[in-house]
């Protein structure tokens, strides 16, 4: 019989929190020291339930795939913890639903839309249509977690700001090399999966060179940002350091290519992605200009 617990685990609340993260930034980049506390709370919580709605779905349609990848076989529906497999179908439906809702009826329809969308692309597009068939799946499906930056905005001011969409542009470019490193560190788990994820399909050196690209990308990208005059210098601080870190770990990467180095940026790129909204919230609050 399933236990809470097991539910809690369909939910990723580690993804969550990243994505609550983004969402925020957004709200906060949009709005500056004018936050509505209520308004705030409620794409907090609508984002959490879109965000656990999508993951649970997830679960649903992947469990073939989680049986088989050592990563991802003591899940709940691998485990048969949850019967029949339905429930957690159900459940992530329900959340959604739940969410749009309080989206909608207690902010506006433009917020709704957004983390809609979100839960579109990532069940239709990726999870649906390219995972199992293309090697851009998480290129293209990557957008889904751009789509929280947009809800934010919408949220603070019923429209799609400036520094939402850079926040957007920022998330959807880390988002490849950030997976591609995990999967380089598990690329056998891809292919005994068969799915053609970049790693497990491209040589090794091919894929240490997109995995750097992709992340030197995103650290020029996130600097560069600074001279669309969204953001001041706090923010441009920040890139900078944690831009310089980043760099510094794909260097290391690319000079010695393994399992070990690709974790390693792997986890400091998820770091670097907070420390980076952190910067942008922090610059729209107490905004120091050069």
């Amino acid at each position: 019989m399933a236990s809470v617990s097991d539910y809690v685990q369909l939910m990723k609340l580690r993804i969550d929190s990243l994505l609550l993260l983004v969402a925020a930034a957004g709200y906060i980049a949009t709005s500056g020291v004018a936050v509505d506390v209520w308004r705030f709370g409620l794409l907090m919580l609508a984002g959490l339930l879109g965000a656990a709605g999508a993951s649970a779905t997830n679960h649903y349609l992947d469990r073939d795939l989680d049986s088989v990848m050592h990563r991802t076989r003591t899940r709940p529906l691998p485990q048969h913890r949850i019967e029949p497999p339905a429930h957690a179908l159900e459940f992530g439906v329900g959340l959604l639903i739940l969410s749009l809702a309080i989206a909608g009826l207690g902010i506006n329809l433009l917020t709704a839309l957004m983390i809609g969308l979100g839960y579109a692309v990532y069940i239709g597009v990726y999870t649906v249509g390219l995972k199992r068939t293309h090697v851009s799946n998480i290129v293209i499906g990557g957008f889904a977690g751009s789509c929280p930056a947009l809800a934010g905005s919408a949220a603070a001011a019923n429209s799609i700001s400036l520094q939402a969409v850079l926040i957007a542009i920022l998330v959807f470019l880390w988002t490849p090399g950030h997976f591609w490193a995990l999967a380089y560190r598990s690329r056998e788990d891809y292919r005994r999966a068969r799915l053609p994820m970049l790693p497990a399909v491209w040589g090794e050196r091919t894929s240490a060179l997109a995995i750097a690209g992709s992340t030197a990308i995103v650290a020029v990208a996130s600097i560069a940002f600074f001279f669309t005059a969204a953001f001041d210098a706090i923010y441009l601080a920040v890139a900078i350091i944690s831009g310089v870190v980043l760099l510094g770990l794909t260097a290391k990467f690319i000079a010695h290519p393994s399992p070990e180095n690709a974790w390693a940026g792997y986890k400091f790129s998820g770091i670097y992605l907070a420390l980076v909204l952190f910067g942008m919230m922090a610059d729209a609050l107490l905004r120091i200009p050069l």
